[in-house]
C-alpha cells in the first residue's frame, strides 16, 4: 500500500470526507485529493500532523517496516525503561491475537493490589501446573 493508499484508508477508517479531514489539518480539500492520488506528497508538517490526528507513526504512513529492534528502542523510550524486552513485544503480541485474555488481563489491572496480588498468585501457579503436566 502506497502513501496515497494509506491515507485514503486511514481517512475512511475514520469515516471522513475529503473536506472534513482537510478541515481537521487546515488545508485544501484539493490538497487531500492529491496526496491520495499521489500527485502530490505531504510535506514533514503534515506528516506529523496526520500522524497525531491518526495515532499512527509517519514511518507507518510513509511504509517503513520497524524492526523488532527499532520497536524496543522506542517503547523503552516511551516509557522511560529499559525493562521492556522481545520477551514482552511477544507477550504483546499474544495479547493482541487473542482478545479474550487481552480483556481478562486488563479486568485483573482494574481490581484493588491486595485482590489482583492473590488473582495473580492462583493464576501464576495453574499456568506454571499446566506447562510442567505438557512437558
Amino acid at each position: 500500500m502506497n502513501l496515497g493508499e494509506k491515507l485514503k484508508y486511514l481517512r475512511k477508517q475514520h469515516n471522513w470526507t475529503q473536506e472534513q479531514l482537510a478541515q481537521h489539518l487546515n488545508i485544501s480539500r484539493s490538497q487531500i485529493s492529491k496526496w491520495e492520488n499521489g500527485d502530490l506528497l505531504p510535506d514533514v508538517q503534515s506528516l506529523q500532523k496526520l500522524s497525531n490526528l491518526y495515532k499512527v507513526s509517519v514511518d507507518f504512513l510513509i511504509g517503513k517496516h520497524t524492526t523488532k529492534k527499532e520497536l524496543l528502542r522506542e517503547v523503552n523510550l516511551l516509557y522511560q525503561t529499559d525493562r521492556i524486552d522481545e520477551k514482552m513485544l511477544d507477550i504483546i503480541d499474544y495479547l493482541k491475537q487473542n482478545p479474550n485474555m487481552e480483556k481478562t488481563i486488563y479486568s485483573l489491572t482494574q481490581l484493588p493490589v491486595k485482590k489482583r496480588r492473590h488473582l495473580e498468585s492462583i493464576i501464576i501457579k495453574l499456568v506454571k501446573e499446566f506447562s510442567d503436566a505438557i512437558k
